[in-house]
């Protein structure tokens, strides 16, 4: 999976080096959190602030050389970390309604869906309104022929 800069990440800390972190990320691939990108104040252990094996959101900044992606913790917001946990909650949402059978419940009877109650309304009224026309024309031919 290609990372672009600004996507974020959950990763897991898989080693602690004295300029940074390597992060694991989804599908195998590792990116590097650099020391100056885990906090907003000066770092200077990073034991400090990580451990191996913590669970950490990253974000994307850029690429190094060898083509892997560079991580920052503190460029992380709070929108980022609502948005990241709205995202986790919608997935194990759709994975228990995926894992569910759910039975809609249909209407009693067939007629009481509205488009069939329409249908038979405009039939009614057509057929009233054809009524009250054989009546009109039958009241008009009585009044034509006493005249």
């Amino acid at each position: 999976m290609q990372f672009k800069v600004g996507d974020l990440s959950l990763g897991k800390v898989l080693e602690i080096h004295p300029n940074g972190a390597l992060i694991g990320l989804a599908e195998g691939e590792a990116g590097f959190l650099h020391l100056t990108e885990i906090a907003e104040e000066p770092v200077g252990r990073v034991e400090d602030y990580l451990t191996e094996g913590q669970q950490v959101l990253v974000k994307v900044i850029g690429y190094d050389r060898l083509g892997r992606p560079s991580l920052s913790l503190r460029r992380v917001t709070d929108r980022d970390r609502e948005a990241a946990e709205f995202h986790r909650e919608a997935i194990e949402f759709r994975s228990v309604l995926a894992n569910r059978s759910i039975s809609v419940p249909l209407p009693e009877r067939p007629e009481e869906r509205l488009e069939w109650r329409l249908s038979r309304w405009l039939d009614e009224a057509e057929a009233a309104l054809a009524r009250l026309r054989k009546h009109r024309a039958g009241r008009l031919s009585e009044k034509f022929y006493t005249d």
